[in-house]
């Protein structure tokens, strides 16, 4: 790719993340105010987020298995998902029924997965390390400055809008502003991506084992934090709706610093963002005073970027024999099992607050646990010991994991005909509900 084409593609993925950063506050960011607001608790809100993101790990499965359909009409299906993502807000808020909103959110998710792993494999199959960093840190950046306007606009119409309907027109506003990015989209060559070769086998896997169980612990610990945080303040603390987005709105602020700060930084220095994260859940927890959250909420997101930089610059490390394909979709995996394994927790602990956060704590010290001893890039202890901890630990879990597999084989083929009836007849419910509305 010459330079003047290597500039214009970084500036359109750049600039595509400025017009969806406002689109993600305006939506997805009110998400979770959403359904409080319409009475749903941390058991309700785990549930919406359990069933939708395992709909997107199927379909992720299915991908890794046919990972040709990544590598065909990229841009056409790139752009075709991107829309189609952002038309589901258009039809969320309409009716005020739990499984409607359940199963067209589901839909949300699966088309959302489906543009992360095309718009991952655009960034790490076009460019080289130091580009993927750059532009990663830029997008964080211009999604960051955008995320302030939409969560400033978010919260001025939260505050002002006293209408039932307030969340139709909010998220009427987002997923247009989201249509610009799909615009921008259309613009970028991805020629180049057709028919891209996947590695025939898969060198030191123990590495992206390793990894990629930190990655999916700590964005478990990220999913809970995001499930219980604004139930708590909402309904623990007694705050209003627009002081929980103001705590969004702060905490993207500090991401726009963090991203310019870390951007730069070395693995190892990124390991120390990673620690001081793991102490959130107890400051949220030990500071009573609603309005002292926004500073927590800085703090979060500075930690928070950079550690999710440690996670995606290590896969930038590997995608050379990795494969671009096979890390963009199992970027995409990891934050939907995340949150697929967050959802139980949260329906477990409900409105318990002190076990919710207890829970998180402990499952933000296991990734840091796992950083500093079985990655070797990053571990405080000699390099050769931590590749040894990782084979061990990846060893391990793949006896374990194929003896579960010849045991369950069986019971997960009839939990999986099961769902799909369970889901076909929904899908003929919501449908047959929608008609009925638009009918009447």
């Amino acid at each position: 790719m010459k330079r003047s084409e290597l500039l214009k593609f970084k500036w359109i993925l750049v600039l595509e993340l400025a017009f969806a950063g406002a689109y993600l506050a305006i939506t997805r960011g009110l998400f979770v105010i959403f359904l409080v607001s319409m009475g749903f608790g941390i058991e309700g809100i785990s549930v919406v987020m359990l069933f939708s993101a395992f709909l997107a790990i199927v379909i992720g499965v299915l991908l890794y298995e046919k990972s040709s359909f990544i590598t065909s009409r990229v841009k056409l299906k790139l752009v075709l998902f991107h829309g189609m993502e952002r038309a589901m807000w258009f039809l969320i808020p309409l009716v005020n029924n739990p499984l409607f909103i359940l199963t067209v959110y589901s839909l949300y998710m699966i088309f959302s997965f489906l543009v992360s792993t095309f718009m991952n494999f655009a960034i790490y199959g076009s460019l080289e390390e130091n580009d993927v960093k750059d532009v990663l840190a830029k997008r964080s950046a211009s999604g960051g400055a955008s995320n302030i306007l939409g969560f400033a606009l978010g919260v001025f119409l939260l505050a002002f809008l006293q209408t039932e309907e307030k969340f139709i027109y909010i998220f009427f506003l987002g997923a247009t502003i989201g249509l610009l990015s799909t615009f921008l989209i259309a613009f970028l060559d991805l020629s180049h991506l057709e028919g891209a070769p996947l590695p025939k086998a898969v060198e030191e896997p123990e590495r992206v084992f390793s990894t990629s169980l930190f990655f999916v612990i700590f964005l478990i610990g990220g999913n809970l934090l995001g499930m219980v945080w604004t139930p708590y303040i909402m309904k623990g603390l007694n705050s209003p709706d627009y002081l929980a987005a103001s705590i969004n709105l702060i905490g993207t602020v500090s991401s726009i610093i963090a991203s310019m700060v870390w951007n730069k930084k070395s693995l190892k220095t990124l390991r120390t963002s990673h620690v001081l994260n793991a102490l959130n859940p107890l400051l949220i927890w030990l500071v009573p005073v609603p309005t002292l959250h926004l500073f927590i909420s800085a703090f979060n997101s500075f930690t928070y970027t950079g550690a999710n930089f440690l996670g995606n610059f290590l896969f930038a490390k590997y995608k050379k024999w990795f494969g671009a394909v096979r890390s963009s979709i199992l970027l995409a995996v990891l934050g939907n099992l995340a949150l697929v394994l967050a959802a139980p927790v949260g329906i477990v602990v409900k409105e318990c607050y002190v076990a919710a956060f207890s829970m998180i704590f402990i499952v933000l010290i296991v990734s840091v646990l796992l950083t500093l001893f079985t990655i070797p890039e990053v571990a405080i202890i000699h390099e050769d010991v931590a590749r040894t901890y990782s084979f061990i630990l990846y060893r391990n879990s793949m006896i374990g994991y194929k003896v579960t597999v010849e045991i369950s084989k069986e019971t997960a083929f009839t939990t999986l005909r099961l769902f799909a009836l369970t889901l076909v007849l929904a899908t003929l419910y919501v449908i047959y509900r929608f008609l009925t509305i638009i009918m009447a």
